[in-house]
């Protein structure tokens, strides 16, 4: 695995809309024939002016009210950060792994993300079977907002030892490199690093495998698993597991981190390995004729909206919906299959990229979708959303409007030309080229962004990929992206991070299919 694909597979979050693309950004950076240009070029060091620049920024729903914000981190600042972590790799895998509770310790794939860890959510219940053996209680506890409470000093201290770092602030400790692009990718904040990039797994497993050593060295019987910094650690009474929470504690103020007391508990053994709602829908046998099958359809939704509506917060929806993958539908069937799926979408708009997964397979082998109703169900899920700056709902609308070529409303075309957002933007103006909405978008917000300074501010991938696409005009008449020596370089080249194809279906071609967010979800359905 190399440096292209930490920026091919590992770069913007994998919630992400498809059309969001690293590919070609990846193949010119690791070209053997077109030399690296303009600030991509430059050695980390201290003379070496490198810019500060922020990140875009994607409010992803997770499920309820929670909500997770995502970064689409600048190209300069990431490939850099990237090439920094790749050609170190063996140095900071040796502090990055080795503890017996990281789950998550960063490992290199060929398929999927590029770096991911160690196991999958799908291994937690495999994992429990063996550290819970012999023991009584356990102990689980997270990190409070713990990538946006991390403090970038800390990654120093991390690879080298916080007297080291401390005594120590050139670029010669890579500790401090890493420490700097990260500053100058979020506009030098030291509080917090970005979440969706590969990457930053790395530096946050950097960080939390010193703190399982040093919760190891003082408990050197202790057993469990850590995924990311989600603990649960095993033990013969309730006194050693409330003993261990207080010097977990004691390890994690070493770097500025502090627990969770929302999550924190400790619980006497035996307790389920998996969540009964999760059991109780990878059972649930559907049978195959067209009045049985109807019957379970709608027994099955029955069960899963009174799961969802006992345990608040969790995807039950999301897998409930993606468990239908395996299902073969009666013809009869369809229309009643796609109103029960989309009975999920507005009271759980996180349900959506699973919903319309699971119709345009079908419409893909053949199947007709009820247009009308879907239609309606995007236009108010954005007009319900981009007001609350609530990206993915908004983005996975209008994704969905250009995958099925459906209409953008008036009322939604105005609410989704008031939203700062790039990735709603740029879906947004696409539906536009292609003759998908009922009145012409409010641009003006969005021109704004179209200049020198945009490049590097929380809208740069706007103001180059609109530039790029011709669907937007640079402030003043010059071409803004070509005048700026790494974006030129990157026009010039032709990169692009927004692939149409990957939006609407070419002439007589197959309808796209939606980026599906969570791992979990998958891995569970997947074993079904």
């Amino acid at each position: 695995m190399s440096l292209r694909e930490i920026l091919a597979r590992g770069y913007f979050p994998k919630e992400l809309p498809a059309p969001f693309i690293t590919d070609n950004f990846a193949d010119l950076l690791t070209s053997s024939t077109v030399p690296v240009s303009g600030d991509f070029s430059k050695s980390v060091t201290k003379k070496a002016k490198i810019p500060k620049a922020k990140s875009c920024l994607y409010m992803h729903a997770r499920g309820g009210l929670l909500r997770r914000k995502l970064s689409i981190c600048h190209p300069v600042l990431y490939y850099l950060l990237s090439r920094e972590v790749d050609s170190n790799w063996a140095s900071i895998v040796s502090v990055a792994s080795g503890s017996a509770l990281a789950a998550t310790a960063p490992d290199k794939k060929s398929t999927g993300r590029a770096i991911d860890g160690k196991f999958t959510q799908g291994d937690r219940a495999n994992l429990a079977i063996t550290t819970r053996i012999g023991r009584r209680f356990i102990l689980s506890t997270d990190i409070s907002r713990f990538y946006h409470s991390i403090y970038t000093h800390s990654i120093p201290w991390a690879l080298h030892t916080k007297p080291v770092a401390k005594a120590n602030h050139t670029f010669a400790l890579l500790g401090n490199k890493l420490d700097f692009l990260v500053r100058q990718g979020q506009d030098g904040q030291t509080v917090g690093i970005p979440i969706g990039p590969d990457v930053s797994l790395v530096l946050a497993e950097l960080i939390m495998h010193r703190c399982d050593t040093a919760l190891t060295d003082k408990l050197p019987n202790i057993k469990g698993h850590r995924f990311i910094d989600d603990y649960e650690l095993s033990f013969k009474s309730r006194t050693e597991a409330e003993e261990a929470f207080h010097l977990l504690e004691i390890c994690l103020s070493e770097y500025e981190l502090a627990l969770n007391p929302k999550k924190t508990k400790v619980s006497e053994l035996p307790t389920p390995l998996e969540s009964a709602w999760a059991r109780e829908l990878k059972t649930f046998q559907f049978r195959t004729s067209k009045r049985s099958q109807a019957a379970d359809l709608e027994a099955f939704f029955s069960l899963a909206f009174e799961l969802h509506r006992n345990s608040p917060g969790e995807p039950v929806l999301q897998f409930a919906i993606a468990r239908l993958r395996s299902v073969r539908v009666d013809k009869g069937n369809w229309e009643l299959f796609q109103r029960l799926i989309l009975l999920c979408v507005t009271p759980e708009p996180a349900t959506l990229p699973y919903a319309l997964e699971q119709i345009i397979s079908r419409v893909n082998a053949g199947y007709v979708p009820l247009m009308q109703e879907i239609q309606d169900i995007l236009n108010n899920l954005i007009e319900t959303h981009a007001p609350l700056r609530h990206s993915s709902e908004v983005a996975n609308s209008l994704w969905g409007c250009l995958a099925l070529k459906l209409r953008v409303q008036d009322q939604a075309a105005d609410l989704v030309s008031s939203c700062e957002d790039s990735c709603v933007a740029l879906l947004a103006l696409d539906c536009q080229s292609k003759g998908l909405v009922s009145k012409p978008l409010r641009t003006g917000l969005w021109e704004t962004q179209m200049c020198a300074e945009g490049l590097y501010d929380e809208q740069w991938l706007l103001a180059y990929e609109a530039n790029v696409k011709g669907w937007l005009p640079s402030i003043g008449g010059a071409d803004h992206v070509r005048a700026d020596p790494n974006f030129g370089y990157l026009k010039a080249n032709g990169v692009h991070f927004y692939e149409e194809t990957r939006a609407s279906p070419v002439q007589g071609g197959r309808v796209p299919s939606p980026a599906l967010p969570s791992k979990f979800v998958q891995a569970s359905y997947q074993s079904v």
